[in-house]
């Protein structure tokens, strides 16, 4: 590899930071292996002006999505769910969904033209959206907006049957709507895994990979390693 045009990467992120287009950031290139180039730039703290290292820990936001879905993979893998399967096998209340059309200057709530199938979940084509659509005074209503609710005491399996009880968006696997549809897959873990979603991945997931620095919520011991 070039070393020179490393130094170039380098060069790149931190004028980011001079010009206050980017607080920080952490690169690591790996070849054949083996770590090749690691660079940290910038600030973990932007206010405090504490530096960003290479062990700074980061939201990783909707990067748990793709984690989540391994999960459901392995599932499949064991022979325990299929891709094809209806939600509503292991979530009866997805047995019978609804979705919002537009109706002159309002809109109507017909029923879903079939199941909501894993696959439809795992490809956002599920037609579940994040609550504002045609429907969003009902999803308002109900509580349901935006893509965060993991402040509620309630557990995330009976927040996710509420929402198979509003009109969706679209009908199932006619379009691609992001949305909640990784929530969804993640309660689908608990039901089918019989275990918490945080267990099961820290058992399947984060421990066999050695990713020693991912979780839902970040211990309070670690806090001053966290990108602010």
């Amino acid at each position: 590899m070039s070393s020179k045009r490393l130094q170039r990467l380098n060069t790149v992120l931190e004028n980011y930071v001079e010009n206050k287009q980017l607080p920080g950031a952490v690169v690591m290139i790996s070849r054949k292996g083996k770590i090749a180039h690691t660079a940290a730039v910038g600030y973990r703290d932007y206010e405090t002006k504490d530096p960003i290292r290479e062990n700074t820990i980061f939201r990783i936001a909707s990067q748990t999505k793709a984690i989540v879905s391994v999960g459901i993979i392995m599932l499949m893998e064991e022979g325990k769910l299929l891709l094809n399967e209806p939600v509503g096998n292991y979530i009866p209340e997805f047995n019978t969904t609804t979705v919002a059309v537009k109706d002159g200057d309002s809109y109507k709530v017909v029923p879903a033209k079939r199941k909501i199938t894993i696959q439809d979940l795992l490809t956002h084509t599920a037609g579940i959206g994040y609550g504002w659509g045609l429907a969003h005074d009902q999803w308002e209503k109900a509580g349901i907006t935006g893509w965060y609710f993991a402040d509620r005491k309630a557990p995330i399996l009976e927040t996710v049957k509420v929402i198979a009880q509003l009109p969706q968006e679209a009908q199932p696997g006619e379009k691609f709507v992001y949305g909640y549809n990784t929530d969804i897959l993640g309660a689908l873990i608990e039901v089918v895994a019989q275990q918490p979603l945080d267990v099961f991945l820290q058992q399947r997931v984060l421990d066999p990979l050695g990713m020693q620095d991912t979780f839902f919520y970040l211990p309070p011991k670690l806090s001053d390693r966290l990108a602010t």
